[in-house]
């Protein structure tokens, strides 16, 4: 018997837009609008800039969650099967390594 655990991570987002007349402003204003509070700032695009001088940010944080994963099988080819199978709806497996065999 073969058993692997791991890290899985929730590859929930959120978005946020800011609105202004600079674009240092309008960055400020969309990560001021986003709650960070588990997530971390992943990017940061200017997504409108029209003539009036006002630019449209958009801001996307990526949650920070994370937690421990484990599958078994008879062979390392089925619990590893096992594992990728049963890594729920919204989250990806990070690391996996084998703790017995």
């Amino acid at each position: 018997m073969t058993t692997l655990r791991g890290t899985i991570r929730s590859t929930e987002t959120r978005e946020a837009e800011g609105y202004a007349d600079s674009v240092v402003a309008a960055k400020e204003a969309a990560v001021a609008a986003l709650d960070l509070d588990g997530f971390a700032l992943l990017q940061t695009n200017a997504v409108e800039s029209k003539a009036t001088g006002e630019t449209t940010i958009k801001a996307t944080a990526r949650s920070t969650e994370t937690r421990e994963h484990e599958a078994s099988g008879p062979n390392y080819e089925a619990a590893l099967a096992a594992y990728r199978n049963t890594v729920p709806e919204g989250w990806q497996a990070q690391h996996v390594w084998v703790v017995a065999e």
